[in-house]
């Protein structure tokens, strides 16, 4: 009897050992499910034309200043609290030929450091894969430009907030449709759909492309959720390349922080020296007056 219920307990014991696997699975599934639900947005510098159409819808859409030499001319543009998607012609170190338009937003880091580092908590990742700033939340401390590996996100000097490219969460959420930008494309050099099959369509677009691309977003930062097809990789083209890891946040944090209070410091203690001099000053006048 005690021989046969050891058996049982054994086997019992194998089985459930045997389901662990299955249920670590079904465990999971949440989780995957939830990566498959995110969005990404595909920018293809191949197709891009340079017509600024993004740029355009981009302004209408958030109600931005436009400017229309900006939208005219292929001078560079550069991100700011007005632009927040910029279209600018890129020449190849290797290749001096080679000249393609590229458009540069916030490339929505899966594990965004600007969100890391704010002391307000005034950015998030959302999860459908934009990253936003809340601007009712911001204070302006900028900690969010010095801790963003590509510097995206801009000061606005007369609402003093930060800005940037929020990938039209207010559309794809609320009214399902496509961002801005990537509706009034004409040559389908933008696409926004799921993420995961953004980047099956980067992968057969670089096939069909046969001949010498880069993917930037699959490791950028730990990966992002905007997807770029180049020419050739990033720092030939004069692009920033971000390092291939996922920032620290908490370093970024202490790092960021330590940096604003050592400015603040500095500036106290330049204050005060000459607060100092000119009471020192004073007081050497009216010594002089009363003589």
């Amino acid at each position: 009897m005690n021989c046969d219920s050891t058996k049982i307990g054994r086997r019992r014991f194998l089985k459930i050992l045997a389901s662990l696997p299955a249920c670590a699975a079904l465990g999971s599934n949440p989780v995957a499910h939830a990566e498959r639900l995110r969005y990404g947005k595909l920018v293809d510098s191949i197709r891009c034309i340079g017509c600024k159409r993004c740029m355009s819808a981009c302004k209408r859409w958030n109600n931005l200043r436009v400017e229309r030499d900006e939208l005219i001319t292929d001078r560079d543009t550069h991100l700011t609290a007005n632009n927040y998607t910029v279209v600018n012609l890129r020449t190849d170190a290797k290749n001096r030929a080679k000249r393609h338009y590229v458009q540069w937003s916030c490339q929505h880091c899966i594990e965004p450091a600007c969100a890391g580092v704010c002391p307000v908590t005034a950015i998030s990742k959302l999860p459908n894969g934009a990253v936003v700033i809340n601007e009712n939340k911001c204070i302006g401390c900028r900690y969010c430009f010095q801790a963003c590996p590509w510097k995206v996100p801009q000061f606005d000097f007369d609402k003093r907030v930060t800005r940037k490219c929020h990938l039209c969460y207010n559309r794809t959420l609320l009214n399902y449709q496509k961002p801005a930008c990537v509706a009034a494309c004409p040559v389908g050099a933008l696409a926004f759909d799921y993420k995961h099959e953004i980047i099956k369509e980067a992968h057969r677009r670089v096939e069909r492309l046969k001949r010498p691309s880069y993917i930037m977003g699959l490791a950028e930062a730990g990966g992002t959720d905007l997807i770029t097809i180049l020419p050739a990789k990033p720092k030939n083209l004069g692009l920033i390349a971000a390092p291939k890891k996922v920032i620290n946040h908490n370093l970024d944090k202490i790092r960021v922080t330590a940096s604003g209070i050592l400015a603040a410091s500095v500036i106290a203690g330049a204050m005060y020296i000459y607060a100092q001099m000119t009471r020192n000053r004073d007081e050497e006048f009216d010594e002089q007056k009363a003589e």
